[in-house]
């Protein structure tokens, strides 16, 4: 039935197979709100905010960072050799850290060093995203099983759909596969039920699996956007990062095998017909026809590869209000939000 569907949706041109991408409308009507948004800090290749034994820490690259003071240069607290691409706390005193390699370790207290990427059945491989139900539960978000992390738009031009989310249990050594053929989770949250809500990134949309390993089901779909990581917000609610938008230009290419594996095989990632981070720094770099300057003026509502878009969601995951830094805009490519005393902290990428 579901081979019917598709061959359908293909005929058509419908679902998976649509190239038509839903307007920013409603809670998430564009606005300037990032772009007055102050900077606290300069850093490079930021990413993955997090709170850590009472500080607020962070990667860039390889390293972690405690922020000290806004302004200021932050602690550099240690480097693990390869691209940190999550991080959690598990407890007061440990952190759990996914790197690009694909190892999942501990750091801090007296588990430092430890590796928790083979327990049971799980083989960590691309960990996107990792959620600590308590002292000895973590649900991780594997994005691929084909890439790493970094690899990123090679998933998403290849249409791999390998990823999964696992929960490890540390005190038992133990391993149980909630979902799998996920297309790129990359960000985790708790629902109010007690499951688990995430965001499937080529997808465009948000899932929520129950722990004791039912079928996932939808709670919010068809978005403008890539959705990325999700963190808690004030009275029960979460940000959600929206980390590029989705153009009709890249959704014809995902549909188009023969250019796209050409594409893929003579062109420079950097230049792909592709969701980025950023854009606008290259005169290589692929346009669409608004995106064309005029006068030595970008309109703020030209298509664009990369945006800047953080989303407020209800209890719910439905969204109700949003921070945008629009097509010409400077802060595109929202990676990481965390509410720390009384304020909203984000992470800019600067390109990848």
């Amino acid at each position: 039935m579901d081979r019917l569907v598709s061959l359908g949706d293909a005929l058509l041109g419908r679902g998976e197979h649509a190239v038509t991408v839903p307007p920013m409308d409603g809670a998430l009507q564009p606005n300037q709100a990032l772009e007055a948004a102050r900077s606290a800090q300069a850093v490079a290749a930021p990413d993955n905010l997090v709170r850590w034994d009472g500080h607020l820490c962070h990667s860039s690259g390889d390293a972690l960072y405690r922020v000290e003071a806004e302004g200021g240069v932050g602690v550099r607290l240690k480097s693990f050799g390869a691209e940190i691409t999550c991080l959690a706390a598990l407890d007061g005193a440990t952190l759990v850290v996914g790197l690009d390699d694909g190892r999942l370790l501990l750091e801090g207290g007296p588990s430092t060093g430890r590796e928790i990427g083979q327990l049971g059945g799980y083989r960590a491989a691309c960990p996107t995203a990792v959620l600590a139900l308590d002292e000895h539960r973590l649900v991780v978000a594997e994005g691929s099983a084909c890439q790493r992390c970094s690899a990123w738009r090679r998933d998403l031009m290849a249409g791999e759909k390998s990823g999964a989310v696992w929960l490890l249990d540390l005190r038992q050594a133990s391993a149980r596969c909630l979902a799998r053929g996920l297309a790129f989770p990359n960000g985790l949250a708790r629902t109010a039920d007690g499951g688990v809500a995430v965001s499937e990134s080529w997808r465009h949309r948000l899932l929520k699996l129950p722990l004791d390993g039912g079928a996932p089901t939808v709670l919010l779909a068809d978005l403008p956007g890539y959705p990325g990581r999700l963190s808690p917000a004030a009275g029960g609610r979460d940000w959600l990062c929206v980390f590029a938008p989705r153009s009709q230009l890249v959704e014809f290419v995902l549909r188009e095998p023969k250019f796209l594996h050409r594409m893929m095989a003579e062109v420079p990632e950097g230049f792909w017909v592709a969701p980025a981070l950023s854009s606008g720094r290259d005169f290589r770099e692929p346009l669409q026809g608004g995106a064309i300057k005029s006068m030595g003026i970008l309109k703020p509502w030209a298509p664009t590869r990369s945006y800047g878009l953080v989303v407020r969601l209800d209890a719910g995951f439905a969204p109700v209000s949003s921070l945008h830094s629009r097509a010409d805009g400077r802060r595109h490519g929202i990676t990481s939000a965390l509410e720390w005393r009384g304020e909203l902290w984000l992470r800019q990428s600067r390109g990848r």
